[in-house]
């Protein structure tokens, strides 16, 4: 069975005006194939790594050593700092199959 389509989302923590977070996701394109999916998203992914390691503030903390790494996922990629998640760019099927029956 053919799948229509596949989106890739980006999925991040924001912190609220009252200080909780919240999840904002955000669509960052639609692929025929799975292939191009999972390829957008790890560039999406080492995108935003390269930001992330070019930001002022660590050049300005000497000593400070701050790990940025992008793991690989069955859904995609997450972006972690210090061993916290700080984004995902995942693959989600935008027609899931239909199971008969269920």
């Amino acid at each position: 069975m053919k799948k229509s389509g596949f989106s890739v989302l980006r999925f991040v923590l924001k912190q609220t005006s009252d200080g909780r977070l919240t999840q904002e996701v955000r669509r960052c394109g639609e692929f025929a194939d799975v292939e191009a999916a999972f390829d957008t998203a790890r560039m999406e992914a080492l995108r935003e790594w390269q930001d992330a390691v070019n930001q002022p503030e660590l050049s300005t903390a000497p000593g400070r050593v701050v790990e940025i790494k992008i793991k690989d996922t069955e859904w995609g990629y997450e972006l972690k700092k210090d061993h916290q998640v700080v984004s995902r760019f995942w693959v989600h099927d935008t027609a899931p199959a239909v199971i008969p029956g269920a």
